[in-house]
């Protein structure tokens, strides 16, 4: 790190409080669709409504999910479901001036060699570059400069990949650190599937039903996915637990019961 005005520079790149900053981007996932060979583009709109000017520089990464649905980045071009090779944009900078958008095309050439199965998937990150003012603004004491950035989802469908299908593989009641019941997904597909797990408790003795907050998820084919309801603990006596996947774009159900004793 170097030390602008004899203080310590540090940087910290923050994904949060975007809208507060008057930075959004639309949309925040590209799903392009194709053959290999072609060459597809989309775009990418960024809007300032801030009275700031800002510049973003422009990256690549690769990045997946773990089981719990926690996202990890890796280098662009070393996973092997990688798309960040074949995405690429004619700014490696862009800017935006205060109360302007921006739009910026994003293009996806898909090699000849490419599988004509597989999903792909990538990240492109914009990243603000730091302003003079900024470095100024950060004290003559160890200055702290926070630094923006967007993600956009890059995902690559071949144009035969329309199954959509998630499927409850098990059903746990766990209890440290705290009580939960955990839903495990996979998805048996070949597409992308975005969907909403839902949970129903249903007091055997009295019939009572007790509906916990759905959970949102969006999975990659052939992966596996937990999900997991806190379940309050004063909730006691013998349950029936049904959880509900509602895959978005169809209209097929996912169903799976289990006794559950609270």
């Amino acid at each position: 790190m170097s030390r602008p005005f004899l203080a310590l520079l540090l940087i910290f790149v923050a994904a949060f409080s975007l809208s507060a900053q008057g930075i959004s981007m639309s949309p925040t996932r590209l799903f392009f669709e194709g053959k290999p060979g072609e060459t597809l583009t989309q775009t990418v709109i960024l809007n300032n409504s801030s009275t700031k000017d800002y510049t973003f520089t422009v990256s690549y990464r690769d990045w997946n999910r773990d089981q719990q649905g926690n996202k990890h980045y890796f280098d662009p071009s070393t996973l092997q479901n990688s798309n960040s090779a074949w995405i690429s944009t004619r700014e490696r900078s862009i800017s935006v001036p205060a109360g302007t958008s921006r739009e910026l095309p994003v293009t996806m050439k898909v090699p000849e060699n490419a599988s004509p199965a597989d999903v792909t998937n990538s990240m492109l990150f914009f990243t603000q570059i730091p302003t003079q003012e900024d470095i100024t603004n950060s004290g003559q004491g160890i200055g702290i400069i926070t630094l923006m950035e967007l993600g956009l989802h890059v995902y690559y469908t071949p144009t035969a990949n329309t199954t959509k299908d998630l499927e409850i593989a098990a059903m746990e009641l766990r209890q440290e650190p705290t009580r939960r019941l955990a839903v495990r997904i996979s998805n048996e597909g070949n597409t992308v599937t975005d969907a909403t797990v839902e949970l129903e408790l249903t007091n055997k003795e009295t019939g009572a039903d007790v509906k916990l907050q759905p959970i949102s998820i969006s999975m990659m084919p052939q992966t596996t996915q937990t999900v997991e309801f806190a379940i309050d603990k004063k909730l006691s006596g013998n349950f029936l637990g049904v959880a509900i996947i509602k895959m978005e774009g169809s209209t097929d159900l996912r169903v799976g019961e289990k006794d559950l004793k609270l």
